[in-house]
């Protein structure tokens, strides 16, 4: 059995699961990993009902880093008089306030895949116009794959044949002798 070529797509990666999601030539397959456990899902180009986009803030994400920031920023201004903790916990707050800034400049994108039974997600945080390509690709070839489902292929139009010779035909003789 040979290999099937796929193109990795995206991932979507979450607390205990990560997903990775593949173009083969009929179907977007999601491969998803729980520990141990791997999971092949596909959705075929001729059963996608539906193929979105949109962008999310992620509160929980935003909450958590806000709060460490506000955190290490407290601990930090408490031990200003050791100024080697200090530093250390003010550039901890820091780092969690620019992650905290970024989100909330860029948020996150995702693409979604629903197909009939079974659907697939791809997340993207950082690189935009990747969602946008993603999206477009596979909007282009799951509008490809059905209307080759709809509309038959016309039929060969064969060359007229090459004209009889009717002279030397003799039903079709004209004039005699």
């Amino acid at each position: 059995m040979t290999p099937v070529k796929r193109k990795r797509l995206g991932r979507n990666v979450g607390a205990m699961t990560r997903e990775t999601v593949f173009e083969t030539a009929d179907a977007i397959e999601s491969e998803s990993r729980e520990g141990y456990d791997v999971t092949r899902k596909r959705v075929l180009f001729e059963e996608i009902l539906l193929v979105t986009i949109h962008r999310e803030l992620g509160v929980l994400y935003v909450t958590l880093t806000a709060a460490l920031a506000i955190i290490f920023a407290g601990v930090a201004l408490l031990s200003r008089s050791v100024a080697g903790v200090a530093i250390f916990f003010g550039m901890l707050a820091l780092t969690f306030f620019i992650a905290c800034a970024v989100r909330l400049a860029t948020r996150v994108d995702f693409v979604s895949v629903f197909g009939r039974r079974s659907k697939a997600v791809m997340r993207f945080s950082l690189r935009k116009r990747r969602a946008r390509e993603v999206y477009g690709r596979i909007c282009s070839r799951a509008l490809e794959v059905q209307r080759a489902m709809i509309e038959p292929e016309p039929e060969p139009v064969l060359p007229p044949s090459a004209p009889e010779d009717l002279a030397n035909d003799a039903g079709g003789a004209v004039g005699g002798a």
